[in-house]
Formats: C-alpha cells, structure tokens, sequence
C-alpha cells in the first residue's frame, strides 16, 4: 500500500513553523535558510509492510562578512598601533595581512593574532596602506587602512600658555603644558629661571 511519510530532526527539536510539508508529505520545504536548521533530517515510510528511513544533513555555510573593519589612522612615532579586524562566515574565516600590496611579515615589533595587528614602537618607515584580508572556501573580503606614522617637536601654538593668570591668596592655581608633539614630550617646570620640584603644595 501507499506508505505514510514523516519527517524529524535525529536531535530531536521540533519543528519551526515555517516548515512546510508538501506532497502527502514527501517533500519537506525550509524557507529563509538558516544556521540553526542545519544537521541530520530523517525521512520516515511506513505501510502495513514494514518501515524504512532516509537521512540527509543539511550543512549551513556562509562566505565572510564583516564585523569590524580598520580606518585611516595617525598615530605618534614610537606609540603602538593596534588594528582589530573581525569577520563572520562559516566556516570561520581566517586572516592575512598586507603592507602596500605585500604580505606583512612577522617580526619582534610586528604580532598577528587572528584579526588583530599590533606593531609597537611605531618609526616613520612603518607609515602606508594596510590591508585586512578574510577568507574561507566560500569567499574573500578586504578591508583597508592608511596608517600615518607623525613625529614633530614639542609645538605650543595649539595650547599656549596664558601669559598672565590671576588668583587669590589662598586658593588653587592650576598652570597646563600641553604642547603637540610626537612622540609625546617630556615636560619639566622652571620659576625664575629655577627648577622646581614636586613637594606637599
């Protein structure tokens, strides 16, 4: 006789609603594929006769897509530049990285951890364009990035001090060296012509 079909998931979890069953059931229709409908379906026939299963996996994959991606920065000479790129895909992507078109080679001051590059002690040399590069069997993305590598001496026009400030006896008094500089600048403080040094005022 005709055999009745039913369908299940061999971990057990239920069906969604959006599964629908077509064809007295011999056909199983999944819209709007997702990641959670992957794995093991069974196909199940049964008559007076006797009973006889089929099984298929269903596998999701999905080419890389990005999370995070790097941006044009400017960062001081001698500073540490850190540039996280993040992409999603499966299976789970993997990562490359290039220097004006060349692969960046790993070196005591330059550490690639998956997504995310670090080059400490940054010098005028390591300034150029970057690239992120994710990939897997389904895809390849890139996300690039100048990196501006800046030195300059110690520079007041930005932040000048005020020539003239005044205060009450008694009261706070509060004097700010910001000069732009880079690498950062060592600042000291002299009244008079004389050093001063830090005490309990």
């Amino acid at each position: 006789p005709v055999p009745q079909i039913n369908w299940r998931r061999t971990d057990g979890l239920p069906f969604p609603s959006k599964i629908k069953l077509r064809k007295s059931n011999g056909m199983i229709e999944i819209p709007n594929f997702q990641q959670e409908d992957a794995g093991l379906y069974e196909c199940i026939t049964e008559n007076s006769r006797g009973k006889n299963i089929a099984r298929g996996r269903l596998t999701y994959y999905a080419k890389p897509h990005w999370i995070q991606t790097i941006k044009d920065t400017e960062v001081a000479v001698e500073d540490t530049l850190y540039w996280d790129c993040r992409a999603s895909g499966k299976p789970k992507p993997s990562y490359r990285w290039l220097k004006n078109g060349d692969q960046l080679s790993i070196e005591g001051r330059i550490q690639i951890e998956n997504g995310a590059l670090t080059i400490s002690n940054l010098n005028l040399t390591d300034s150029g364009r970057y690239q992120c590069i994710a990939e897997n069997k389904h895809g390849v993305i890139y996300s690039s990035a100048e990196l501006r590598v800046v030195a300059s001496a110690p520079d007041f026009s930005k932040n000048p001090m005020k020539k003239l400030i005044q205060v009450q006896i008694g009261s706070t008094v509060l004097f700010e060296c910001k000069p732009k500089a880079s690498p950062k600048a060592k600042c000291s403080w002299k009244k008079g012509g004389e050093q001063l040094h830090e005490n309990e005022r």
